[in-house]
């Protein structure tokens, strides 16, 4: 896409063993609770983090990540309540918005408008360069920072994060926002961008996220799963 898509490094993880182990049997498993900024396991091998959950027009039960962390078809699991088995599947994608919906199961999962300190309860607008915006991410945690540029769909912000926290939710005073989709590639295509190890300590590749109003625009004019996606 434009300059920033180029220069995006993905921020998806590799699951770790402990992410791999078998979940318990489908007739005792507990529902998980899912939200804006829980971690998810993609095809037993991607930790990607969810950006809000809510419904489509046709009341089913979605939610959205970035389309990077995985392909149609891939299951989804809770990072948090492997016991609860596959609780999604990636129905939908948009590599050229890195965006994904996910068709959830509900009798396997509890959907909740709030992640630890991420509460989601509508959709906004991103706000101008200089405003502050917060990220959720299953690596590290709740951030926040200024946002540097604005490039069509995508922005640029000074906020902590890591492999593993593609999808998490942007976040300005309960309004969903934007969808976190990568880091800076501070010399280039093709080089590496600087992983944020302690938000204490700010030497990182900015973030690049995704509006939140660009992502549901294209999406809300087909009839998709996922088309008129509303928050919880």
């Amino acid at each position: 896409m434009r300059f920033l898509k180029r220069m995006l490094v993905g921020l998806a993880a590799v699951a770790t063993t402990a992410a791999l182990l078998p979940a318990g049997p489908a007739d005792a498993a507990p529902r998980a609770t899912i939200g804006g900024g829980s971690g998810i396991v993609i095809a037993n091998n991607a930790l990607c983090t969810m950006t809000a959950v809510g419904h489509d027009r046709a009341g089913r039960l979605v939610g959205l990540t970035a389309a990077h962390c995985g392909g149609v078809g891939n299951t989804i699991r809770s990072e948090r309540n492997r016991a609860a088995g596959v609780i999604g599947t990636i129905v939908t994608r948009s590599p050229s918005l890195d965006v994904a919906v996910i068709r959830l199961d509900p009798s396997r999962v509890h959907a909740v408008r709030q992640v630890g300190k991420a509460r989601i309860h509508k959709v906004g607008v991103y706000p101008r360069p200089l405003s502050n915006v917060c990220k959720a991410g299953r690596t590290t945690g709740f951030t926040c920072g200024p946002t540097l540029v604005h490039d069509g769909p995508e922005t640029l912000s000074y906020v902590c994060a890591d492999h593993g926290d593609s999808g998490g939710p942007i976040i300005v005073a309960g309004r969903l926002v934007g969808m976190l989709n990568g880091a800076l590639r501070i010399a280039g295509p093709g080089s590496p961008s600087i992983p944020c190890v302690d938000p204490a300590i700010p030497l990182y590749s900015p973030m690049i996220a995704t509006k939140m109003t660009d992502i549901l625009r294209p999406l809300n004019q087909t009839n998709f799963v996922g088309a008129g996606f509303r928050v919880l």
